[in-house]
């Protein structure tokens, strides 16, 4: 496929990219989250370029033609002096600042210059940085935060963080993926807040798991309480919601969708053990689980089957486990048609 041979300035300028970044296109969503997971080795220049999209936004000032070479220039002495310092800020700048030959990134010139020079000034006045932590398919990973609480990640996770936090200010973190938090209550109610894309957590000390997979934010708390607070478009405020053990709450605000349901916890933190629990799960939801922690695709050939439910638990390093079980239950035939991508039939 074409996208495999993308630089990050092509990616920035692919119309179905920016519908998935800038306009939460679902199609476009549903394309890009599964070209990530079938391209692992391409994720790190995908969130690159997403992230300098999510900067510039839709930009429509265009400077002059005899304005792009220096602007261009102030962005790069900015960038070299910002590295020479030593204190990387919230974006790596240099993976697309190399030497600028083409002129269709002249409308975004005055605009990352201006971001540029602001990023340089805060890194000289503020002496903290932010760390990030990431994971790969296959690749689970413990954190321990700067107030010694502990974030366990799934999977194809990456999660941001200031290396120092002040003591009078909220601990924050930025999480896109899965995450498993166990937060240390602080003698001075210091709030703890967990940034998603369709919301803001926030509690004092509790343990609560968390999913922003598909569009969505899924959270789902085992002990404590915690306050959510939805990012909502165009309504106004809406008031903050308000968690107990046993609440999974599941919200877009691409779509405005909100749901609230009582579980059992323990299923949705089981991928700390690298398994996965189901209790009479559609097929469908479990094939999409398997999509988000195993990184496979599995084509089912009948719709039917996708209706049917399946109540087990699967070693997520060894799938062929589930397989096993489904052909025995289901009379279905498995077969694997890639490296990574299998069909299912009814026999």
């Amino acid at each position: 496929m074409r996208f495999r041979e993308f630089t990050i300035s092509d990616f920035l300028q692919e119309p179905s990219f920016r519908s998935w970044v800038l306009e939460q296109d679902a199609t476009a969503t549903a394309f890009w989250e599964d070209w990530i997971r079938s391209n692992p080795d391409r994720r790190e220049e995908v969130m690159q370029a997403r992230q300098w999209l999510q900067v510039m936004g839709s930009a429509t000032f265009v400077p002059s033609a005899e304005d792009g070479p220096a602007t261009w220039s102030r962005i790069l002495q900015t960038i070299d002096k910002t590295e020479r310092t030593g204190k990387p800020g919230i974006f790596t700048l240099h993976p697309i600042m190399g030497k600028v030959k083409n002129r269709r990134w002249l409308p975004y010139a005055a605009v990352l210059a201006g971001i540029a020079v602001l990023y340089a000034a805060a890194f000289l006045v503020f002496s903290g940085r932010d760390i990030r932590q990431q994971t790969a398919m296959g690749e689970l990973k413990t954190i321990l935060l700067p107030d010694s609480s502990e974030v366990k990640l799934n999977v194809n996770t990456s999660l941001r963080y200031a290396e120092k936090w002040d003591a009078s200010a909220p601990r924050e973190v930025w999480i896109s993926g899965e995450a498993f938090f166990a937060v240390r209550h602080k003698n001075n109610q210091q709030r703890f807040i967990v940034h998603t894309p369709d919301m803001d957590v926030q509690v004092t000390g509790t343990a609560f798991n968390v999913n922003t997979r598909r569009v969505q934010t899924q959270v789902v708390l085992n002990n404590g309480v915690v306050k959510l607070e939805l990012h909502q478009h165009g309504s106004g405020k809406a008031a903050p919601i308000v968690m107990k053990p046993g609440d999974m709450i599941t919200y877009s605000a691409a779509t405005n969708e909100l749901t609230n349901s009582k579980v059992n916890p323990e299923v949705y933190s089981s991928w700390q053990s690298k398994k996965l629990l189901f209790t009479d799960t559609p097929i469908t939801e479990v094939i999409k689980s398997l999509q988000d922690n195993v990184g496979i695709t599995i084509e089912l050939q009948e719709e039917s089957l996708g209706r049917q439910t399946f109540t087990g638990t699967i070693p997520t390093d060894n799938v062929e486990v589930f397989f096993r079980i489904l052909s025995k239950s289901l009379h279905v035939t498995v077969t694997k048609t890639g490296t990574d991508t299998y069909r299912i039939n009814q026999q």
